[in-house]
């Protein structure tokens, strides 16, 4: 067994996705003869510090065509799938990518159909959305109630099948889910920048609570 096969055995034995380092200290407890061996470049035995090394540049360079990456952070995480896993995957991705065509089509259909009253609302969210995060430097977003690839009425690109959420959350809030009250989407907005300015604190805390209700009430006016 070559060490490539015995590294993505020892990767096999994980439930989910871990870091590197994690990784390394299993084939070191499964493999304890790695750090015998003599490093090449070095002349000396092969250290933990170095097989994370050697792990990492190899996941990066795509040597392990098994081997699934999570850009997450602080670190990146890595779990192995098989060949028909992956095949799924990327069937996934290439749907997913085709979406985006489907989506843009949507749109511009929708926008077409639209008044001129329509299309101010749509653009005056889309600015209050990039006011809030330019302000505040978070990652509001327009989240659609109902998904516009969705076979409904009221999947539409209209203000009345938006509200706005952080990406997190976008993620979360189910399709078709109930979309928030004016007054519930002002108290959520609220909420999150109160909790954000409890970690950033580069915010000029003065003027937050002033340009914050002028936000507000422009959001009031069009959703």
């Amino acid at each position: 067994m070559t060490k490539k096969e015995q590294y993505l055995d020892v990767l096999k034995t994980f439930d989910n996705a871990v870091t590197i380092l994690d990784w390394a200290k299993r084939v070191v407890e499964v493999h304890p003869v790695v750090l015998k061996q003599i490093n090449s470049k070095t002349n000396e035995m092969m250290t933990l510090k170095e097989l994370v090394s050697e792990l990492s540049l190899k996941v990066s360079q795509g040597v392990f065509s098994n081997v699934l990456v999570e850009n997450c952070q602080p670190y990146r995480r890595v779990e192995y799938i098989s060949k028909i896993a992956k095949n799924s995957l990327i069937s996934k991705i290439r749907v997913k990518d085709i979406e985006l065509i489907l989506l843009e089509s949507k749109i511009e259909q929708d926008i077409k159909k639209s008044t001129e009253s329509d299309r101010y609302r749509l653009e005056e969210f889309s600015n209050i959305i990039k006011q809030l995060n330019r302000y505040f430097k978070l990652d509001f977003q327009l989240h659609y109630t109902y998904s516009l690839l969705r076979e409904n009425k009221l999947a539409k690109h209209y203000v009345s099948n938006l509200e706005i959420l952080t990406e997190q959350h976008d993620k979360l809030k189910k399709d078709g889910q109930k979309r928030f009250s004016i007054e519930e989407q002002k108290a959520y907005i609220k909420r999150i920048i109160s909790i954000h300015l409890m970690v950033r604190k580069d915010i000029e805390i003065d003027l937050t609570d002033e340009v914050l209700d002028m936000l507000l009430e422009r959001l009031t006016k069009v959703y």
